[in-house]
């Protein structure tokens, strides 16, 4: 719950299974899901694993949710980084942060299935103490991420290659991405970001400063516990590829092959 979602159980995923008939295995389908009132568009997966068929709500794709759940429970999001990272160390080294939270005590969020395209979630149980701001705002700033996880030393998840505009729909479900979209006539490129690919992009019309007629495009998808700086790995893949190509805010350059950059802003130190 804490990186990317829940595995729902046996009898919700026959409900899914009989009501969501355009989500065909090994594929995935909006659903939103309604917390305090606030809808978030979070993802329904239809997959196949060893053991069978499986339903998954996934909302790393929402860093906005992950954010939630994670400052809601900080009790839970603490003790689970710590242990961890415990076990990633020797048996001698290992140590725990020792918190409140008693043997048997859980916290817990319920989820209710409305209708086929709806779930409404509600906290059941919530564990609070004197600790719970602090930790809250270092889970925004993620510092439990860089701390815990010692043997993800790499940000990407996955990294695709150049692909050809017609594949696009294959891939607009892709979430937490850094994109590029190239036009090899006019030699131009662009580089953004989106929490969902297909929502942010369109193919065959004009994006941020990409004129119409861009054919190629590939991602980088960045690993679920990394959301939270997604901006800024943006930011500095702009930044990299500003200072050698050709730019369109006339930005110190070497100015090396035919591309141009499309990019006009970025966040600058």
């Amino acid at each position: 719950m804490m990186d990317w979602g829940i595995t729902f159980p046996n009898e919700i995923a026959a409900y899914f299974r009989k009501n969501r008939k355009d989500i065909k295995l090994g594929k995935g389908g909006d659903v939103q899901v309604v917390w305090d009132g606030k809808p978030y568009t979070l993802r329904l997966g239809n997959n196949n694993r060893r053991h069978g068929n499986v339903w998954q709500l996934r909302w790393d794709i929402s860093k906005t949710f992950l954010k939630k759940v994670r400052r809601t429970f900080i009790q839970s999001y603490v003790v689970l980084k710590s242990q961890r990272e415990s076990f990633d160390l020797r048996k001698t080294q290992r140590k725990q942060f020792r918190t409140k939270l008693l043997g048997g005590q859980q916290e817990v969020l319920l989820f209710r299935v409305v209708n086929p395209k709806t779930i409404k979630c509600e906290v059941f149980i919530q564990i609070k103490n004197d600790w719970n701001t602090l930790f809250e705002r270092l889970a925004d700033e993620n510092v439990f991420e860089w701390l815990s996880d010692k043997k993800r030393h790499y940000l990407i998840a996955e990294s695709k290659s150049w692909m050809s505009v017609r594949d696009f729909t294959k891939h607009a479900a892709a979430g937490n991405v850094v994109y590029y979209l190239a036009n090899t006539k006019k030699k131009l490129l662009y580089i953004g970001k989106a929490d969902h690919l297909g929502k942010r992009v369109k193919p065959g019309s004009r994006h941020q400063g990409m004129p119409v007629g861009w054919d190629r495009f590939r991602y980088d998808i960045l690993r679920p516990e990394y959301a939270a700086i997604l901006d800024k790995v943006e930011d500095h893949t702009i930044r990299a590829f500003a200072h050698v190509l050709k730019s369109k805010n006339g930005n110190s350059s070497l100015g090396v092959g035919s591309y141009r950059l499309v990019n006009r802003t970025w966040r600058q130190f």
